[in-house]
């Protein structure tokens, strides 16, 4: 029985390696390992040394061009969703926008420093004209990015998100598979944390709360 466990789980762990984060948390699931699984309320850890986000250029809902500069000494609050979802991103947004409301209600200076972000994996639908309706609907303070194919594929590859076309309901109207993490970016643009889908809005504001207090003092 164990020989046959052992290759399961090798085979199953390369297929894994192509989303990338996903492939670390469900490892340590399966080997039952607790250590460097979650590293407080909802955060998901990473390998040591794996790098996570970096530079773009994409367009925002107001149809201006913006980069990782553009966000410059802000912390970022970043999703990869898209606007048909029906049920798991409207969720993970109102989620992110609770937290966001959540720290103001404790310390406004400290939510002013982050920004919300919501970055499609599904441009062909989600247009500046979609997005302008939809970004400023969660939060008034969200970003909503689009950009070309190419592009929303070279950022989710720097954040290792794993997204594709999935189940075509109608003729007209399909959805799309994509991993759910919500990822903290510092002042600096480097990766800061991670959430795992469905953390509680309370729990995402007591770590974004810690880590704005972190900056202030390093």
């Amino acid at each position: 029985m164990q020989r046959k466990t052992i290759p399961l789980i090798g085979a199953m762990l390369a297929a894994l390696a192509a989303i990338g984060l996903a492939a670390l948390v469900v490892w340590n699931q399966l080997s039952g390992s607790s250590d460097g699984v979650v590293r407080g309320d909802g955060e998901a850890l990473v390998a040591p040394g794996l790098e996570v986000g970096g530079a773009f250029e994409l367009t925002n809902h107001k149809g201006e061009t913006v980069t990782q500069d553009t966000f410059q000494g802000q912390f970022l609050l970043v999703y990869f969703g898209y606007s048909s979802c029906p049920d798991v991103c409207p969720t993970e947004l109102s989620s992110m926008a609770a937290a966001i409301d959540i720290l103001a209600e404790r310390d406004a200076a400290a939510a002013e420093k982050i920004t919300p972000v919501l970055i499609t994996i599904d441009p062909a639908r989600d247009t500046v004209d979609v997005l302008k309706d939809y970004a400023p609907a969660f939060h008034p303070r969200l970003v909503g990015l689009t950009g070309s194919d190419e592009a929303i594929e070279a950022v989710a590859r720097k954040f290792r998100v794993y997204y594709g076309r999935g189940q075509q309901i109608d003729d007209e109207f399909y959805l799309m598979n994509h991993s759910g993490y919500v990822y903290l970016m510092g002042p600096d643009g480097g990766f800061v944390t991670m959430f795992n889908g469905g953390t509680a809005p309370e729990s995402i504001a007591n770590a974004l709360q810690r880590y704005v207090a972190a900056a202030k003092t390093s």
